[in-house]
């Protein structure tokens, strides 16, 4: 399994040094921007380090669902399933890698926004006038409130969110590639039933119910997330060992 986690990560090693690349430049702009004093290069820094964080996260997941379908589709990694590993293994490499780097790119980002955060405030004012003032600014326009770590419980469950999605793309371009291959319109039904397949999954997370205590909202609804991802999974890969022809 780890050799063929590694070979996955292989395949998209340089997409994500790219946006290594571009994150440590936006990162010098910001860190400029607030030692010297440039309002203009702080707020450029600030607007590509989000841009990094969210569009980087989001392409990491988009890359995996595209490689899935390369390898499916095209002779690019044909000897891959001529190995004497079983699809669940090959399948389970993929989401797992994707799972991980998600989650690192996630963590990365939010401990770099920790970082800058503090750096910011330490040179410019106080840290906690800063945070008071972000949290007040919140409450008063959008009557949102929010502790530190219900904001790390909210991020990860987005993160959780977003690699079942993953994991739900993943099984429409296994049934495109195999029950509905050499069919017409199958990359249009394999997407149809991606839709409504996030549609039902985004109503059973919805019935989650809000519980006194976020932080355990949010510890149950990754859970029932990841609990949903590994279904999928399974499905995937039953239909990979049955329906697929390579």
């Amino acid at each position: 399994m780890l050799k063929l986690m590694k070979y996955e990560l292989r395949k998209t090693a340089f997409s994500k040094l790219v946006l290594l690349v571009i994150t440590a430049v936006a990162e010098l702009a910001f860190l400029l921007g607030v030692f010297l004093k440039k309002d203009n290069l702080l707020a450029i820094g600030i607007v590509f380090l989000f841009m990094c964080a969210v569009f980087g996260v989001i392409y990491i997941g988009i890359e995996s669902v595209n490689v899935l379908y390369r390898d499916l589709n095209t002779k690019q990694s044909y000897m891959l399933f001529l190995t004497p590993k079983s699809s669940y293994e090959i399948l389970g490499a993929k989401i797992l890698e994707n799972g991980i780097s998600i989650v690192m790119a996630g963590v990365f980002f939010a401990l770099l926004a920790a970082l800058d955060i503090t750096v910011a405030t330490l040179y410019i004012g106080g840290l906690k006038e800063m945070i008071n003032l972000v949290s007040s600014f919140m409450e008063i326009n959008w009557s949102v409130t929010f502790t530190p770590a219900e904001a790390a419980f909210y991020f990860f469950g987005l993160l959780a969110s977003w690699i079942v999605y993953i994991v739900n793309a993943d099984l429409s371009v296994i049934l495109s590639a195999s029950v509905l291959a050499g069919k017409k319109g199958s990359i249009i039904a394999g997407f149809l039933i991606f839709m409504v397949i996030s549609a039902i999954i985004g109503k059973a997370l919805d019935l989650i119910p809000v519980l006194q205590s976020t932080e355990l909202t949010f510890v149950i609804y990754i859970a029932a997330a990841f609990a949903i991802a590994a279904v999928l999974y399974l499905i995937s890969g039953w239909i990979m060992e049955k329906k697929l022809s390579v």
